[in-house]
């Protein structure tokens, strides 16, 4: 009974988290977010006429992360191998990634607050860091440490379907190549940012799934 309960739990994480971030990532599409290189002057502009979407943008991908990261570590504990190699590779890739994350939604959150005291630099500075920097950053240790430790950790399991579990090596593997590619050029950036979206849609078909056996 413990175990499904935690399931449910678990399953409400990997479903509204991948949610709260698809909300992070596209509202910007819908606000005509600035261009990179945009000039001081205009991000001061629109950082002061659009506040509430920075704030709410940090708000999204911290909590989104936050529960995501969640679903992680309650996967791995239901797994019953807490306490392998796999689980320490899960806990420390999340914890390195939420750092990441933390940092740049305050980096992100700090745009606003310098527009409304007209620091041009550091609205400049913040904006320039939390825009196209994480991306570079979270294929190279804390994706491929997550989903390397959660495919080796539910394997064997029934928790999760094999096809989903072998997904988690192959996206692990994948945040690798995109992550040392990004060094080189756009290209691997682009596909760092495809591989965003890959992570939330297997954390979202993983809760969904994870629901769907908790609850029948």
């Amino acid at each position: 009974m413990e175990d499904r309960r935690l399931q449910g739990w678990s399953a409400a994480a990997g479903i509204l988290g991948p949610l709260l971030l698809g909300a992070y990532f596209g509202a910007p599409a819908l606000a005509a977010w600035p261009y990179a290189g945009a000039s001081p002057d205009a991000l001061v502009a629109y950082a002061r006429s659009h506040a509430i979407l920075f704030y709410a943008g940090g708000w999204l991908q911290a909590t989104g992360a936050l529960l995501s990261i969640a679903f992680f570590v309650a996967l791995t504990h239901l797994s019953g191998r807490r306490d392998e190699l796999a689980a320490v590779a899960v806990y420390v890739g999340g914890a390195t990634l939420l750092a990441v994350v933390l940092v740049e939604a305050a980096l992100l959150e700090a745009v606003p607050m310098a527009a409304a005291n007209g620091d041009r630099i550091t609205v400049a500075t913040t904006f320039a860091l939390s825009n196209g920097v994480f991306a570079r950053i979270f294929p190279l240790a804390p994706a491929p440490l997550v989903f390397a430790g959660i495919g080796f950790a539910l394997r064997g399991t029934n928790l999760l379907p094999g096809p989903l579990v072998t997904a988690a090596l192959v996206i692990a593997a994948l945040f690798v190549v995109s992550g040392i590619a990004a060094i080189f050029g756009t290209a691997g950036l682009v596909l760092a940012i495809v591989m965003s979206i890959v992570e939330a849609i297997w954390i979202l078909a993983s809760g969904v799934t994870l629901a769907a056996r908790a609850w029948r």
